[in-house]
């Protein structure tokens, strides 16, 4: 499904990638060097009513990160809006899917804790275990 789904990128899209830090923030990026503006625009901002502004980086690269009080725990949906018009989902997200007008969307799930949700643990070894 995600390789069908790729073939609908738009021709500008270059890179996404959102990632969570160990304080449960979340920084979006993309890398749209010849953007003028993108906003990231979901649920969690009732979409175009508050978008929130990305920071243009040197390098082509937007971004912006969310403190767990705007991103709050659950699941969320969420696209870049490029120059006002473009609307672009973020295929290395936890998901896409279309939404109701035919384009696609991006999905993000948000644990009650992420620090601790991105944390592995290990079965505890057992000494003495009878076999």
């Amino acid at each position: 499904i995600r390789r069908i789904n790729a073939l609908h990128r738009p021709s500008f899209a270059r890179t996404t990638m959102v990632i969570c830090d160990s304080e449960a923030r979340h920084t979006f990026r993309v890398y749209l060097p010849e953007a003028d503006r993108v906003e990231l625009v979901g649920t969690f901002t009732d979409w175009r009513t508050r978008p929130v502004p990305m920071a243009r980086e040197h390098t082509g690269w937007w971004s912006i990160t969310l403190s767990p009080t705007i991103l709050t725990p659950g699941d969320h949906d969420f696209s870049y809006l490029v120059n006002g018009s473009h609307w672009l989902a973020d295929y290395a997200a936890s998901g896409v899917k279309r939404n109701g007008y035919g384009g696609w969307v991006s999905q993000i799930s948000v644990a009650q804790n992420d620090a601790v949700a991105g944390r592995v643990e290990f079965p505890k070894r057992r000494l003495n275990a009878a076999a």
